[in-house]
């Protein structure tokens, strides 16, 4: 009887570990300027004090510092930008992207998404972007 009860604690430690071993987390990486060179992405930006809540949006990143973003119904813009650990901030003339830095929320081979003021009060100050690679 005792070994019938260690060996079910144990096998609930077994599958216990494991469970805790199968972490979403695993997936998500870390995104540098190099994992971005050269690469096009697509998507939309989200933000409650828009008059449209969402635009579509495009980034391609053209080197490891500069790009080209194009909002529906804009000119294409150059932009500039820099990543530091979790955060990427472009340059001021970067419209609807400029003015504070963006936290990286997840990140994965095809998929991307930023948020803006993310700590801000106020809902309407609350950016994201939700952007999947181009193939």
């Amino acid at each position: 009887m005792k070994t019938k009860n260690l060996i079910g604690i144990q096998l609930l430690f077994l599958i216990l570990v494991c469970f805790v071993s199968c972490d979403k987390d695993e997936d998500t990486k870390e995104l540098t300027p190099q994992a971005l060179y050269q690469t096009s992405w697509s998507g939309a930006g989200y933000c409650e004090s828009w008059t449209s809540k969402s635009k579509d949006i495009g980034i391609q990143f053209v080197d490891t510092q500069k790009g080209i973003v194009n909002w529906k119904n804009y000119d294409a813009i150059n932009i500039t930008f820099s990543i530091e650990g979790k955060y990427i901030t472009f340059n001021s003339d970067a419209l609807y992207l400029g003015g504070a830095p963006w936290v990286i929320k997840t990140y994965t081979n095809d998929h991307l998404t930023l948020v803006q003021n993310e700590a801000s009060p106020d809902i309407n100050k609350i950016i994201t972007l939700d952007l999947y690679k181009i193939k």
